[in-house]
């Protein structure tokens, strides 16, 4: 199972999604770190409202030589 995140502007709408991340800690911390990107910007500073993460049926795709070295 591979996890994603979406960052969320406080009407909801969906301002980026990005997934294949082998665990949820790892996904959150991707989305902590692109939602403060977002944040500091230049440019006028889009609304992040929030961060959601979940799960999808699809293998892990992220950190794949890592994985299979443990293996």
């Amino acid at each position: 199972m591979a996890w994603f995140y979406e960052i969320r502007s406080s009407d909801d709408a969906v301002l980026k999604r990005d997934g294949g991340f082998p665990t949820q800690d790892a996904a959150k911390i991707a989305g902590r770190e692109d939602a403060k990107k977002m944040k500091n910007i230049g440019q006028p500073r889009p609304d992040v409202g929030r961060i959601l993460v979940g799960q999808n049926a699809e293998k892990a795709a992220r950190y794949q030589s890592f994985n299979s070295n443990l293996e």
